[in-house]
């Protein structure tokens, strides 16, 4: 017998199990420092949750200072956008009105830039049609991955708008509706409002509820088109780990996912997305379960009353031929269902 070819194999094995090791308690480790802004023992940092989760995923060799200073880039062109006086507005608030409509211009329409090499042009980020849940990547996913390529989805375009934001200092909210994130602002001249990045335009509440697939009980349990605070926000950073994890790993023995899950609807009890992570989990744990033991048993009890809770807040599942065809058809709603005139830009 190859004694040193078994030895050999068993040293590679040894170490893969080592290595896969070594990543998870990257998630662990993750997991505590996300979880640090939740409980007050860390400042509640958007920008530092969203980069911890995509780090985790990539074996913490996410560059740091790379991740921030391509967030103050972007920001620095929206101040630059902001300073170049083309922004009309007439109310008092006009700092905040306007810090809204750069970052959002500058997302959504192309911006000449001042660079050493002369001026170039910024172009818009686009929708990733192509993996738009990061099904193949789920790296696809993420706020640096949108910087690096310019192509995003309703997930990392609002992050990312929302970090800009937070570098201007002015106040913007995340809000959900099925499948999907979105930003909800507020000014003096129109009150809130809503804006959609994927396709450069102001949704009204009325065509998103006519649209899309929102039961009247989602609105009234508070599920969907809600502002979220920042706080929460940290929260969605924890199933988007726990999201990263199952991707990288598969579900395990679903201790991780869960945990992520509880945590975050301990302090955002109506984020129905860690809702139907924690269902989805526990509906695979069953099915791998022996269902007649008791614990097979309490697994069941638990998915059951996930599904059911879920059911009674309105949550109704939207297929995703139907998302498709909802999203694509933002852009090119009548004008009752469309915010205009929030602010006016020169044209040269």
């Amino acid at each position: 017998m190859n004694y040193k070819f078994l030895l050999s194999i068993f040293a590679i094995l040894s170490y893969s199990s080592i290595n896969a090791q070594n990543k998870e308690r990257i998630y662990e480790n993750t997991f505590n420092s996300v979880d640090s802004m939740l409980t007050g023992t860390k400042p509640v940092n958007f920008q530092q949750a969203v980069y911890l989760t995509e780090n985790a995923y990539f074996d913490n060799q996410l560059d740091k200072t790379a991740f921030d200073e391509a967030v103050r880039f972007n920001t620095s062109i929206c101040k630059g956008i902001i300073a170049s006086g083309n922004i009309q507005y007439p109310e008092k608030d006009k700092e905040k009105a306007t810090a809204q409509c750069a970052v959002f211009v500058y997302m959504t329409d192309s911006i000449p830039v001042t660079t050493n090499d002369g001026i170039v042009m910024h172009t818009p980020f686009q929708y990733n049609f192509d993996d738009f849940a990061g099904k193949k990547d789920w790296s696809n996913m993420f706020v640096s991955t949108l910087m690096q390529t310019h192509k995003g989805n309703c997930h990392s375009m609002p992050y990312l708008y929302k970090m800009i934001m937070d570098e201007l200092g002015q106040p913007v909210s995340l809000s959900l509706a099925p499948n999907h994130i979105y930003i909800k602002a507020q000014n003096k001249r129109v009150g809130w409002y809503n804006i959609e990045l994927t396709c450069g335009d102001f949704p009204t509440d009325a065509w998103l509820t006519a649209s899309g697939y929102i039961h009247t009980d989602a609105l009234r349990n508070g599920i969907y088109m809600d502002t979220i605070s920042t706080k929460q926000s940290i929260s969605l950073c924890l199933v988007d780990l726990a999201q990263g994890y199952q991707a990288k790993f598969g579900i395990q023995d679903g201790n991780f996912i869960l945990k992520c899950c509880e945590t975050a609807l301990a302090h955002f009890p109506k984020y129905i997305n860690a809702m139907l992570l924690k269902a989805e989990t526990l509906t695979t744990l069953y099915k791998q379960s022996d269902k007649d033991s008791e614990q097979g048993k309490k697994i069941f009890a638990k998915m059951n009353s996930t599904y059911t809770h879920i059911h009674e807040l309105g949550y109704r599942k939207m297929p995703q031929g139907m998302y498709l065809n909802w999203l694509k058809s933002a852009g090119t709603q009548t004008t009752n269902y469309r915010m205009k005139s929030l602010v006016t830009r020169k044209t040269n």
